[in-house]
């Protein structure tokens, strides 16, 4: 009866941890779909996206200097399929990995995703940040 409850507890905790970062992440998906899809071919999501990132960059120039780089936590599929290394598999597996465990703390941590070692990593190091 213990080995129960002990276990519907961690049951539990993780599946509050999941709806946590799912949370979070759909905070940010709207972001994600105005920039991976920029050419829908509907003139009122051109208009939304392209009303957005104006506020965006003028944010950004100005007190962000990691502006150029592509952030690991809002990339969509097709933005981080630009990295070399990264194909349409491995952008997957990087968005999989985002929707299961949550926002990346670092840089370091996309070697956790399957196909991502060390020397792929380094061929687009400098071209991703975390924010």
């Amino acid at each position: 009866m213990l080995t129960l409850t002990c276990a519907l507890c961690a049951s539990l905790t993780m599946l509050i941890q999941q709806a946590t970062h799912y949370a979070q992440l759909q905070s940010t998906q709207p972001t994600v779909r105005q920039t991976a899809h920029p050419s829908s071919g509907t003139s009122p999501s051109t208009s939304a996206s392209s009303a957005q990132p104006d506020t965006a960059r003028s944010e950004s120039t100005d007190a962000d200097p990691t502006s150029d780089l592509l952030d690991l936590n809002t990339a969509g599929l097709e933005e981080l399929q630009t990295l070399e290394g990264i194909g349409p598999v491995t952008a997957q597996r990087i968005l999989d990995y985002r929707m299961q465990f949550g926002r990346f703390d670092n840089v370091d941590q996309l070697m956790e995703v399957k196909g991502i070692g060390s020397k792929t990593l380094a061929k687009f190091r400098d071209q991703v940040c975390v924010r």
